[in-house]
């Protein structure tokens, strides 16, 4: 396994004193063990005297980023941050690739819990956190993918349903369905562009309860965001439709918001952003909704089309269950409403 044969280099490259340093040692007296593995990402726990530490082992990329790119991404994300206090502190990030064959960073351990969906105060410290997140604008010159909200999304969708819409395993009537919603899409795109103006800010696009880190020892509840992966400069609605969805909350945690708390959220997002008219946020969170909806039902049709070919040998059928559940003709059109 690829993350207990690394270990032995990761411990010969924590020797190296420049490498201590700049991560706060100035001992040997180090423990490292494996932590979290993720599609992309190996994390390791590096428990030191003086603290603890996440060393993240990047192997992989869902934004086109080739070698040490892809943790050299993360790691702008995270410097940028800094001063907003939501995410982890950047340590080191090594994407040289020389002495580790992936990029490597090292960063603050957040300790903690994941959010809680039906905990209503730690979804407004939630909100509250999107909200500065959501102030943070991008340098001119940041390595940050620039995205156009829905005609971006349009053609993220596309791309991940081609193979399901052209698969001739996939149900009939799941295709067709598709098909009416990617003319819907087109429709609304060329009709509603133009309600999400620039000045962009940065988003974090994943905002899932375990990408949160709730930590309830602190003196006053503190929640933060993790796995900074793939971050873009976009309208802020990106984030707050992603959240919201049944598709993000019932992914892992088989749990649907209700309109209340929904509404719960948006007024706590809407608080933090006083300089936001609170109700254009919630009309361009409404038209956003159903893109964003396409390209996470987009991302599952065109992993049903891989993970049921021949040959493929399926790891997670708790992930393949989730996937068929959302791609019934009836959850589709529970989903799209109006579309439908």
């Amino acid at each position: 396994m690829l993350a207990t044969n690394l270990i032995p280099q990761l411990h010969a490259y924590l020797a190296d004193p420049v490498i201590a340093a700049s991560i706060g040692l100035d001992t040997q007296e180090v423990e490292l063990s494996f932590l979290a593995h993720g599609e992309y990402n190996i994390n390791y726990l590096l428990t030191t005297p003086y603290g603890r530490r996440v060393v993240r082992v990047n192997v992989g990329t869902q934004i086109g980023k080739p070698g040490g790119e892809q943790i050299a991404y993360e790691a702008a994300a995270l410097r940028l941050i800094e001063d907003a206090h939501v995410g982890p502190h950047l340590y080191h990030v090594d994407p040289s690739l020389e002495r580790i064959p992936y990029g490597l960073l090292i960063m603050e351990y957040l300790p903690g819990v994941p959010l809680d969906y039906g905990n209503s105060v730690q979804i407004a410290a939630a909100a509250a956190t999107l909200a500065r997140l959501h102030t943070i604008a991008a340098p001119a010159n940041s390595p940050f993918i620039h995205r156009r909200p829905l005609i971006d999304d349009l053609a993220e969708a596309q791309s991940w349903l081609a193979p399901y819409l052209a698969c001739e395993r996939a149900p009939l009537a799941v295709r067709e369905i598709f098909e009416h919603l990617l003319e819907q899409a087109q429709i609304a795109a060329e009709r509603d562009t133009a309600r999400f103006p620039e000045p962009f800010a940065l988003v974090h696009t994943d905002v899932q309860a375990h990408n949160f880190i709730v930590d309830t020892q602190a003196n006053a509840l503190r929640v933060s965001l993790v796995d900074w992966e793939r971050p873009l400069i976009d309208d802020p609605t990106y984030d707050l439709v992603h959240f919201l969805l049944p598709t993000t909350t019932r992914w892992k945690c088989g749990y649907t918001f209700t309109q209340a708390e929904q509404q719960h959220f948006l007024e706590a997002y809407c608080a933090a952003r006083p300089d936001l008219d609170a109700a254009d946020v919630r009309e361009r969170q409404r038209i956003r909704r159903p893109f964003i909806l396409m390209r996470a039902l987009g991302w599952c049709a065109g992993a049903w089309v891989d993970y049921t070919g021949p040959g493929r040998a399926i790891n997670n059928n708790d992930t393949l269950l989730k996937i068929e559940e959302y791609l019934q003709p009836q959850e589709l059109k529970e989903l799209f409403g109006e579309w439908l």
